[in-house]
């Protein structure tokens, strides 16, 4: 227990530092679900979990105020726990969105204390002249809070793992079983959200002849992928061919 507790906060940190290392999306619970299916020793069952959860949150971002709740939390203590239990994606789910809101207020906390506090101790090393380390309170800042974060994730892991066996244990399986169905219904729901925002009429076809492929001549995804790789690299060739042909015939034009 006290080792998986270490390894947690360690694959937290992690997690936590994808804005720090430049919006590296490592703290997406397809990449967290991965690492902690290593600290469990099930490789399998945590990427499923990533996968499912990563799909629910697909669809979401912060847009002006509006933030959703906190991805990292939710996918690294939902899968962490589920793995725990030796249980799937529904239990994962049951306990992610839950945390991932409550854990948004924790996290609204290190802005509004944590953050002022090293903005005016960098106003004052500005004023005593001292640039470098009045700089350095933006790199301790951006890794404060990696490292809080990490401590909380670890933290309530350690704590919490019995308490969250036992509420699982009593819920009843009418909830349960409503929770399974919302573990296939979310993730269509985060897709939809995406293809919201990225749906257009160029790229209409696209999804179409994927939709066909995958539901009625029964490719599975890699297939899918290859076919929609190809298709890209065709349409590549076929443009670039086009581009070149209207610069050699413009360059023509200039010489007469």
């Amino acid at each position: 227990m006290i080792l998986q507790t270490i390894l947690i906060f360690i694959v937290s940190f992690i997690a936590y530092l994808q804005d720090f290392t430049g919006t590296s999306f490592i703290g997406r619970p397809l990449v967290t679900g991965l690492m902690l299916g290593m600290v469990f020793g099930d490789v399998k069952s945590g990427v499923m979990i990533g996968a499912y959860l990563e799909m629910v949150w697909m669809g979401m971002m912060q847009i002006g105020a509006s933030i959703p709740p906190d991805v990292i939390s939710g996918g690294l203590l939902g899968c962490a726990f589920a793995l725990k239990m030796h249980s799937g994606p529904n239990v994962a789910l049951t306990i992610a969105l839950p945390i991932a809101t409550i854990y948004l207020l924790i996290e609204n906390s290190f802005y509004v204390i944590i953050n002022p506090f090293l903005n005016h101790l960098a106003d004052n090393f500005v004023d005593k002249g001292k640039l470098k380390t009045a700089a350095n309170m933006h790199i301790l800042s951006s890794l404060l809070r990696p490292l809080l974060s990490a401590i909380v994730i670890a933290g309530a892991f350690y704590l919490g793992s019995g308490a969250v066996r036992n509420v699982v244990a009593i819920i009843p399986k009418q909830i349960m079983d409503g929770m399974s169905i919302a573990t296939g219904l979310l993730p269509a729901v985060g897709f939809a959200q995406l293809l919201n925002m990225t749906y257009s009429k160029k790229v209409a076809p696209f999804f179409f002849i994927g939709f066909v492929l995958y539901a009625y001549l029964k490719l599975d995804m890699i297939g899918v992928a290859i076919i929609g790789g190809a298709l890209g690299a065709i349409m590549y060739i076929i443009l670039s061919t086009v581009q070149e042909g209207s610069e050699q015939n413009g360059d023509v034009s200039d010489d007469f």
